[in-house]
């Protein structure tokens, strides 16, 4: 009997790893009714621009947005094939992003512009795993 519940409980155990190492994603809804410049990774915002503590940067030429902290310690970066003109359009690029473990990429990923507002631009991968705020500064 020792043994079965010894089972019973690795069994559980192995369950609720497996559960906690899914990769989440963004929901689109909420995503679109947030203003604010960020990067989102499997559905984690990993960096949140504050105008107070941040800088922006924007090279038309080169399709490249970046975000950092004023100390530049953390940031995020996202490099287009080209700046997206339009809404429903595709793009591909790829993102570099600071963590406290080390600077992590997602390279050749599709971006589906979900929508353009001003000079901000929603970007979105098909899975909702990389998602992305930016804006044009000029």
């Amino acid at each position: 009997m020792k043994r079965y519940l010894y089972i019973a409980v690795l069994l559980c155990a192995c369950a609720l790893l497996a559960g906690g190492c899914k990769s989440g994603n963004t929901s689109i809804d909420s995503f679109l009714k947030d203003n604010t410049v960020r990067l989102e990774i499997d559905g984690v915002k990993v960096f949140v621009f504050d105008d107070n503590t941040g800088q922006l940067a924007y090279n038309e030429q080169r399709a490249v947005f970046r975000a950092n902290t004023d100390t530049m310690l953390f940031f995020f970066e996202l490099d287009l094939d080209s700046v997206p003109q339009s809404e429903g359009v595709d793009v591909t690029g790829s993102v570099y992003w600071s963590t406290t473990n080390g600077d992590r990429s997602r390279n050749n990923i599709t971006l589906n512009v979900k929508s353009i507002k001003g000079d901000l631009i929603w970007l979105c991968d098909a899975g909702g795993q990389t998602a992305a705020v930016v804006r044009v500064l000029k």
